[in-house]
């Protein structure tokens, strides 16, 4: 891993310290930062920069104001910086679509908004945390449902002004490993105490230009004995899947596998069917696999892993195409 990186850092993980690759989850941005209909002070966001996830307890209302921040940290060793934040959004899912993101306003105008430290100065000396100088605002004409987010920072050492494009999977989920001026949020929030989650319009996505297999896995934490399955019901690929969930939530439970058609664009609803109900603070992470043949190419083969306990593919290698968190949380 390199840990070398010596400019304004925006973390895909709590654990995220500028080394690259990104270890998972590379999809829980804590400092894409929703807050609701409220201003966030520096007393909040430095006190909070380890911990808890402010934006778990301000999840979107639709039809109300929703604000979102951005957080970064100069990790430079010398002489100050400067940054400047674009953030965009996509229907949130299982494999988004990177080509279909979306810019969203700052509140007074625009689509970028300066990084600024206490005290309101754009200049940002090592070692500061940093805050967009003003939020942006959660586009109010969205339909409820589920949306990933994506922030990106432009510095003067690393110019990063628009997002680039994307031909395959790989490359994307590459990208997002690689940048550590770039970071990822899919992070919703549920009610606890139930047993039964219908979870609609998850995207999910082919960017390959050839029909590829999906593997769907549920896991999380503090989960009880359940099941979960994966539908579709586009008859360019209609599916029916199920996985087991195993208490305490420690191990991932795997669908067997599907074909989804090249360049294919959908969406997968997910039902959830607890035997007890979800505790609070509970965790359910679905995510999509492609298994890996020898046929893939190198960057595929080289983000692969192994995955024991996937039905007919248990000598298989999978590359995670992506993931969506739910965090269960009471009164919501």
């Amino acid at each position: 891993m390199n840990a070398d990186w010596d400019d304004i850092l925006v973390r895909d993980n709590f654990q995220d310290g500028g080394q690259t690759p990104t270890s998972d989850p590379v999809w829980q941005s804590p400092d894409i930062i929703p807050f609701g209909s409220g201003l966030l002070d520096f007393d909040l966001a430095e006190s909070s920069y380890n911990g808890p996830d402010l934006g778990l307890s301000h999840p979107v209302v639709y039809g109300q104001l929703n604000r979102f921040y951005v957080r970064g940290k100069s990790l430079r060793s010398g002489c100050p910086t400067s940054g400047n934040v674009r953030l965009s959004y996509v229907r949130g899912g299982l494999a988004p679509d990177p080509s279909a993101w979306t810019a969203i306003e700052v509140e007074g105008g625009g689509t970028v908004v300066p990084l600024v430290v206490r005290g309101g100065s754009r200049e940002i000396p090592p070692g500061r945390i940093c805050l967009t100088e003003r939020p942006f605002l959660w586009p109010s004409r969205l339909p409820p449902g589920h949306y990933c987010t994506l922030a990106i920072v432009d510095t003067p050492a690393h110019p990063l002004s628009q997002l680039p494009s994307f031909h395959s999977t790989a490359a994307y989920l590459n990208w997002v490993r690689y940048t550590p001026n770039a970071c990822w949020r899919n992070v919703d929030v549920i009610p606890c105490r139930q047993t039964n989650y219908v979870i609609t319009d998850l995207a999910v996505t082919n960017l390959n230009d050839t029909p590829t297999r999906f593997v769907f896995g549920v896991s999380g934490i503090d989960l009880p004995n359940g099941t979960a399955t994966f539908s579709n019901a586009d008859q360019q690929a209609p599916f029916s899947l199920t996985a087991p969930i195993y208490a305490p939530g420690s191990d991932e439970g795997y669908t067997r596998s599907i074909v989804l058609p090249a360049h294919y664009r959908g969406t997968v609803t997910v039902v959830i069917q607890l035997d007890q109900p979800l505790p609070c603070d509970a965790q359910i992470v679905l995510r999509a696999y492609n298994p890996v043949t020898g046929a893939a190419g190198e960057l595929e083969r080289r983000l692969a892993v192994p995955r024991a306990g996937v039905p007919g593919l248990q000598d298989a290698l999978f590359l995670e195409v992506g993931a969506f968190t739910f965090v269960a949380v009471d009164g919501e």
